[in-house]
């Protein structure tokens, strides 16, 4: 079966006013060799500030060196006096307990590339429009079904017994097996069913069948294979250690089950740059590996902490270049975009440290409907959210399908629009689907707006590159698109020129910088270069003025990015309606 080619839409400039002073970044205050977190511990324990002992431990991920032997890292941790806890091969590096005494001294070995917390990693957030909002109901309708696709849903479990996860469905919801097709829990004492709620929520995004409701409420591939990596417990809370291994599991099993993609629905604050950050650094490999990783932005879009109005708040490992990093928008229960908003609480870039433009592309993520695990956590909190069996013909006596919010919603969403690209074209590289999604997304037009949250409080929204990327998510334009794009797509980066003008900076491996058919003005708009010389926004217009109502923002000295989010925090009660 092929897909009959149609001419791409033409792109609407991106209308942004901008200045961002991009000039500051953070020094660590000991050793660069360690976290800020880790630096605190060594200076409280320098200024003897009560509780904290030398010999007081601590759990650290060490990551070693390119052509170190991890055996032979882990001998000289255990020998100083740590104690091992765990390997973690993806990222050349082990999880250990150690004395904060002991930090400096490891600090000092040169195969040791940097220490930092095993960090909280945290879950993102808490009709049926949305297929043909994002373009994707006549690919489905080509008979389209992410079949023999695995999906890795790395969250907190997923409900394998859900009838929408049966490989056969029928009127009366039968059950014949399931797409979960493997299930480990890397939560000591868990096993790997979820507790939590939003991990079958998530799954029942990307694959469910509509089993239950007469195919009424259907995820986007309906056929995909679920390996379910367990990381969050009960209440939604994890650790780095444990995402880290999970993502390790998800390229050891990628022959085993055909895993194309990785959604990771979670994620925490930014506290080093991508380069150090040990889970920047396993999604990378597993990039690398051939796998496809989708990454929620984050529900930080209101945090005003920084006084930015959201803006630098895309959490790890979202800030990461290479990953698809999602926003979320409302579609308003409409199945046409030129209504569609974005929502208030979806985090923008750039990103901490690395002024990495993200979100990539949005996608729909407020009040989305996909499969309750009964009795859960965010059932119990929200039963108010779940779907009378009576919406949806009744082939239920209990409610099997509720309503979430967030960036954890429309991440899922492109996952599988992904495992519909790849089932189409299987060669597709991650640089290759990631560039698809990007040029062909449907831009957003207009330049500012308001949105009102659920508690009445109204938030200013700009549509500009660091809250839409490069626009919302157009599954049937990413499968039709002519020709495959060569090289890297990682995402550029924003830098100030001398005169106080924000650019694009391209890598030099990727597709903006090298080919003219996947050019940058395609992506982002008309006159979002990406060179490193075309001025994209400049001193001229600041936001704030009469074009640009309220949203007056310029980051400066006063702004030391990073230090503000070192912490791991919840996006769990994120269930507002924009």
């Amino acid at each position: 079966m092929s897909i009959n080619l149609r001419p791409m839409k033409t792109y609407t400039a991106l209308a942004a006013a901008l200045v961002v002073f991009l000039g500051t970044t953070t020094a660590f205050a000991a050793h660069h060799k360690l976290s800020p977190e880790l630096n605190d511990k060594l200076g409280n324990l320098g200024s003897n500030v009560a509780g904290q002992q030398p010999n007081g431990l601590v759990d650290v991920i060490i990551q070693f060196k390119p052509g170190t032997k991890l055996d032979s890292g882990i001998t000289k941790v255990t020998g100083g006096g740590g104690q091992h806890k765990s390997r973690l091969d993806v990222i050349n590096g082990s999880l250990f307990s150690v004395p904060v005494g002991l930090l400096s001294k490891l600090a000092e070995d040169p195969d040791v590339i940097y220490i930092s917390p095993n960090r909280q990693t945290i879950k993102m957030g808490k009709i049926d429009k949305i297929l043909d909002a994002t373009n994707t109901t006549s690919i489905i309708n080509l008979g389209y079904t992410g079949d023999n696709i695995g999906v890795a849903v790395i969250d907190s479990g997923v409900k394998a017994s859900h009838p929408d996860f049966s490989n056969q469905s029928n009127s009366n919801g039968g059950y014949n097996g399931s797409r979960v097709v493997y299930s480990q829990s890397f939560i000591p004492g868990l096993d790997a069913s979820d507790q939590y709620g939003h991990g079958t929520h998530v799954a029942g995004l990307i694959a469910g069948n509509g089993s239950v409701s007469g195919q009424w409420m259907v995820g986007v591939a309906s056929r995909a294979d679920i390996v379910n990596l367990r990381v969050l417990d009960a209440n939604g809370a994890g650790t780095d250690s444990a995402v880290i291994a999970a993502i390790q599991r998800a390229i050891q099993l990628k022959g085993a089950y055909n895993i194309r993609i990785i959604n990771l629905s979670l994620g925490r604050a930014v506290a080093e740059s991508y380069t150090l950050d040990p889970l920047c650094q396993a999604v990378e490999q597993a990039w690398k590996a051939g796998i496809v990783v989708v990454v929620a932005a984050g529900n930080n879009g209101r945090d005003n902490t920084m006084n930015t109005n959201g803006y630098g708040t895309i959490t790890a490992p979202g800030n990461d270049p290479y990953v698809i990093t999602v926003g979320a928008i409302n579609t308003h229960a409409t199945d046409y975009t030129y209504d569609d908003t974005m929502t208030s609480y979806s985090s923008k870039g750039p990103t901490l440290f690395d002024h990495v433009v993200k979100p990539d592309l949005v996608a729909p993520g407020n009040r989305v409907v996909s499969l309750l695990a009964s009795g859960s956590t965010l059932d119990t909190l929200y039963p108010t959210d779940e779907l009378s069996p009576s919406l949806y013909g009744g082939y239920s006596y209990s409610a099997s399908y509720t309503y979430m919010s967030g960036t954890s919603m429309a991440a899922p969403i492109v996952s599988g629009a992904v495992a519909l690209m790849l089932q189409y074209m299987p060669n597709l590289t991650p640089d290759q689907v990631k560039a698809r999604l990007m040029m062909t997304a449907t831009k957003m037009p207009q330049s500012y707006g308001t949105e009102q949250g659920s508690n009445g409080s109204a938030y200013n929204t700009q549509y500009d590159v660091f809250t839409v990327g490069a626009g919302i998510l157009d599954t049937y334009d990413a499968m039709a698109a002519n020709g495959n794009p060569y090289g890297t797509a990682l995402s550029p980066i924003a830098t100030l020129d001398s005169s106080g003008n924000v650019l694009l900076q391209a890598d030099p491996s990727s597709v903006w910088s090298n080919s003219v058919t996947w050019g940058e003005s395609v992506v982002w708009g008309n006159g979002l270069l990406v060179n490193g010389t075309s001025v994209i926004w400049g001193n001229s217009v600041v936001w704030g003025n009469s074009t640009m109502v309220g949203n007056s923002v310029i980051w400066g000295n006063s702004v030391t990015w990073g230090n503000a989010l070192t912490g791991a925090y919840s996006e769990a009660g994120d269930y507002d309606k924009n």
